[in-house]
This record gives structure tokens, sequence and C-alpha cells, in this order.
């Protein structure tokens, strides 16, 4: 490997959306409640590799989206507990790095949502876009 490439192994993450998102989940219009990301090492390595001749940074992240709130309501319920499963997905990213070593606007990227009871992996996107 040569001095411009450095490979990197994530070894945590921990974000929180404290808003939730909007689903439609037969026929109603609900809130998700508070989302929490965070890496699932049970489907990879989260790693990634920075190469300073291309001036780009790329990565992988494998990550499980709990909507705990959600997951509870329904639980009351008595829904059936594969509907409040984590979500399972793989977010890739790649972005350039700056003079400064930092990334231009931070990671962002899409993510490859694992099949699951409750949402179809053609109609759950999720992405994370460039910081502020």
């Amino acid at each position: 490997m040569s001095r411009d490439v450095v490979e990197f192994r994530i070894t945590n993450l921990d974000v929180h959306v404290p808003g939730g998102l909007p689903v439609t989940w037969r026929g109603h219009k609900i809130s998700t409640g508070p989302l929490d990301f965070s890496l699932d090492d049970s489907t990879g390595i989260s790693c990634g590799v920075m190469n300073y001749e291309l001036g780009v940074v790329s990565s992988e992240f494998h990550v499980l989206v709990r909507f705990r709130r959600f997951a509870l309501q329904l639980k009351a319920l008595g829904i059936d507990a594969e509907l409040i499963a984590p979500v399972h997905a793989v977010l890739k990213t790649e972005v350039k790095i700056l003079p400064d070593h930092s990334f231009n606007g931070g990671l962002r990227g899409s993510c490859k949502v694992e099949s699951h009871k409750m949402f179809s992996s053609q109609d759950l996107r999720i992405e994370i876009l460039p910081g502020l």
C-alpha cells in the first residue's frame, strides 16, 4: 500500500435524530419519533480508505436504525415483533479531502436498506446530507 492511501476502521457511530420522520403506514401518517443510528457489527466491518493521491475518502458504515418510541407504541398495540425490529442498512460515502485534511462538507452518502417487515427496501430511503 502506498503512503498516499490510508485504510481505517470505523469503531463508533452514535447519531440521534430527535424529530424522527413522518411515515405512512396502512394509510395513516404517523411519526417514527426519535431515530437512533449505531454501528451494526453483525452485518460486516465498517471501514474506509483515505486516498490522498485521488483526494477522496470513501467509507462503508454498517448501521442499525432504531425507532424506539415508535416500536414501544406498536408493541403496546400487540404488533408483531418483526415489524418493530431495527432496520439494517449499509451507508456508503465518498467525499473530497481538503488541504487541511478535513472533508468537504462532512461525510455524506446514501444507504442500501435491507428487507424489513414494515418498510420495503424500495420504499425506504436514507441519505446523509452535507453538514452546514
